[in-house]
């Protein structure tokens, strides 16, 4: 699951540029607590799909937020014990493309005149 924010009210990142936020939210799960075996559950490959997502849209400068990686082997034991979800989510900001900075501020424009 990806969601990105683009609005900030004319306000700036940390170093004085526009910046947007995309967060990225994985389920998946490990076999016997610690072994991946479905779905990207580690960090590394969170921050690979996040940064390929911002690549893509060719943004640049890219500063992680926040990165966190629940492991509910405590759910319903002992079948979680067996297979156990994993949620892992990770959220950057980044500086967009001109193209993307100005395709958000015409949205927000349009929105506004509503």
């Amino acid at each position: 699951m990806h969601t990105t924010a683009t609005r900030w009210n004319g306000r700036v990142g940390p170093d004085g540029e526009p910046v947007h936020v995309k967060s990225t939210t994985n389920i998946g799960f490990n076999l016997l607590v610690f072994i991946p075996l479905i779905g990207g559950t580690t960090i590394d490959r969170m921050i690979d799909t996040i940064t390929a997502d911002i690549a893509a849209e060719q943004g640049n400068r890219v500063r992680l937020i926040e990165t966190t990686s629940e492991n509910y082997w405590y759910g319903f034991p002992p079948f979680t014990w067996i297979i156990t979800p994993v949620i892992t989510t990770i959220a950057a900001d980044y500086q967009p493309s001109p193209e993307a900075l100005r395709k958000a501020r015409e949205e927000e424009e349009s929105e506004a005149k509503r």
